[in-house]
């Protein structure tokens, strides 16, 4: 009797899924998708030109004679993008991919400490940034108040700015 429905679960098991292997007959093409085959995604010129990030409106290529020959602002190692630009610390206490979050957060602890803060972004991030310290001494203090705020995971980063 055991053996019987067995062979009876077994037979019908073959049936059913013999049945799923026969053909439905002709399948037609879905008309939605129809240009896919054609489409080529950089068939446009605008599509080709890559997008990284903001670059400065207009670059500096010449400088006074006051300052070549005074040598202002001017690190050889670096070339002519270097003129002008100083380091500077700033402590780091938050990103986020959602810009008005960034500067919600931004205000919120400028108005708390009374310090200047920065949104930077780079890609896919904005950076908010405390302070413009001279001394990477200066911006440990700053980094102890952001954490008294809770920001515990912050920490003091080196800038390059253009005044």
């Amino acid at each position: 009797m055991r053996g019987n429905k067995l062979l009876l679960y077994f037979l019908l098991g073959l049936c059913f899924s013999g049945c799923a292997l026969w053909p439905r007959g002709p399948t037609e093409k879905d008309p939605r998708t129809k240009g896919e085959d054609q489409f080529d995604p950089l068939g446009f010129p605008q599509d080709r030109e890559i997008v990284t990030e903001k670059e400065p409106k207009e670059k500096r290529k010449e400088t006074s004679g006051f300052e070549k020959e005074n040598k202002i602002g001017l690190d050889e190692s670096k070339g002519k993008e270097a003129l002008f630009s100083r380091k500077v610390y700033r402590v780091q206490f938050f990103a986020t991919k959602y810009p008005d979050e960034a500067s919600q957060v931004a205000e919120s602890v400028a108005d708390e400490l009374s310090e200047k803060t920065y949104v930077d972004y780079k890609t896919p991030y904005y950076w908010v940034r405390l302070g413009e310290c001279e001394t990477k001494e200066e911006a440990e203090f700053l980094l102890e108040k952001i954490k008294r705020l809770g920001y515990k995971e912050s920490w003091v980063v080196e800038v390059e700015i253009m005044p």
